[in-house]
């Protein structure tokens, strides 16, 4: 029982992922709406979880949005990686999901970036006050 409620509660979640990624797409409701043969209106009703999805439906949208469905359903981050520059005219990159562990070190490479920049300028200030 305990799980087909968060089951149930997983297919109410997907509206802010499936935003989400709308937006990082440089997609337009309107144009998602379009492409999916549906007013923006249903479409908005869509990403604030007010309608629930058909599996036929799911399939048309995360291959307009270039994902899969299990990657919209799926309750793990999201990550994008983008190939080159988007001007809204097209997908680049991809979108997938990431597990904890991968977050983790993520958050540990990001860190340490961070922490290179940061010595980096000291270095290039310090050289620049010798001048």
């Amino acid at each position: 029982m305990q799980f087909l409620y968060f089951y149930k509660n997983l297919f109410q979640m997907y509206g802010s992922k499936i935003r989400m990624i709308r937006e990082l797409r440089g997609f337009s409701q309107e144009h998602v709406a379009t492409k999916l043969g549906i007013a923006q209106t249903a479409y908005s009703r869509i990403e604030t979880n007010q309608t629930k999805l058909s599996t036929e439906m799911l399939e048309k949208l995360a291959k307009e949005l270039g994902v899969s469905p299990v990657d919209i359903l799926n309750s793990d981050p999201v990550v994008v990686n983008f190939y080159g520059p988007n001007h809204g005219s097209a997908p680049f990159g991809t979108i997938q999901t990431v597990n904890v562990g991968e977050k983790e070190l993520y958050e540990k490479i990001i860190a340490s970036k961070d922490d290179e920049i940061a010595r980096m300028q000291k270095t290039i200030d310090s050289l620049l006050a010798k001048k």
